[in-house]
């Protein structure tokens, strides 16, 4: 090689080599972007109470009533912040007042009896009603039986859960609390990155953090909301089931524990007839739609 070669070889190198590095950092800059930009979105996610502040909003607004409408599923995870929070409050308080701690031992131990219930089992409201009449039918047979037979009988199981005078530390209150705290913090993330769904007029999108979106066309579906789980309804803020169902009456899809569903359902049924709508203004013959939503 010449030594007019060697510099010309020389010069391109050294004025490619720093537009290579850029194009590298671009893609890092990018993502790194788009990093920062999902954390500040989850956290105005969380500090406007889940997305129910758009909710709230999004009824005065008229046009994007009818539009769009975003809900969020939950995992099960989710359920843990009554406990967490029962924690926190009790740890606070028996820092100033320790002579309570019988009182929150009692409270500690019924929010976690409900927290357990609502995680292990589906108790829908029927069998809720079922086994709160059998309680209160023994309860009143043994009622019976000691007024008149003088038999002994409930009255001795809870006077020995009496005694037994369950106490709570301000310490394991805490403890326990801030455990619980960071994997329900990251079911709130599982549901910020996976659980979010878009319903609109014409589709259903569902966006997943890493992988892509998926959309799912409404034509010829109808929708119904289920609660089969009134502990669960109760902790989720009024969180339910979704199915949609095609003309056949099978299950195409079903997204379980929405939040806030109990509250939005008005408002996501306003969106869910909108195809409807827009089928019959964009044709010249109308054809109906099977689109008419069904609330449980």
């Amino acid at each position: 090689m010449t030594l007019q070669n060697q510099i010309i070889a020389t010069t391109s190198a050294s004025t490619t080599a720093p537009h290579d590095q850029v194009r590298l950092h671009e893609p890092f800059l990018s993502s790194a972007w788009h990093s920062i930009k999902k954390l500040f979105g989850f956290a105005v996610w969380v500090l406007t109470g889940f997305g129910l502040l758009g909710h709230l909003v999004g009824r005065k607004n008229s046009k994007s009533r009818t539009e769009e409408i975003v809900i969020y599923c939950v995992p099960r995870s989710f359920f843990l912040w009554a406990i967490i929070l029962t924690g926190f409050i009790a740890a606070a308080c028996l820092r100033h007042y320790p002579q309570t701690a019988v009182l929150w031992g009692w409270i500690y131990i019924w929010v976690l009896l409900y927290t357990f219930v609502t995680l292990l089992f589906d108790v829908s409201t029927p069998r809720f009603l079922l086994w709160a009449g059998i309680f209160t039918l023994v309860w009143l047979t043994s009622k019976y039986l000691e007024d008149v037979r003088d038999m002994y009988l409930l009255s001795g199981a809870f006077d020995h859960m009496r005694s037994l005078r369950p106490t709570l530390s301000a310490g394991f209150a805490s403890v326990v609390s801030w455990l619980l705290l960071f994997p329900w913090i990251g079911g709130l993330f599982h549901s910020f990155s996976r659980g979010r769904k878009t319903f609109s007029p014409n589709s259903i999108e569902e966006w997943f953090l890493g992988e892509g979106r998926e959309i799912l066309d409404r034509n010829g579906l109808k929708f119904r909301s289920r609660y089969r789980d009134l502990f669960e309804s109760l902790l989720g803020l009024g969180a339910g089931d979704l199915e949609a169902v095609d003309n056949n009456q099978q299950v195409v899809k079903r997204w379980e524990s929405i939040l806030f569903l109990f509250f939005v359902w008005r408002r996501l049924d306003q969106v869910l007839h909108q195809r409807a709508a827009v089928m019959e203004t964009s044709s010249s013959n109308p054809v109906p739609v099977p689109t008419q939503s069904m609330a449980s």
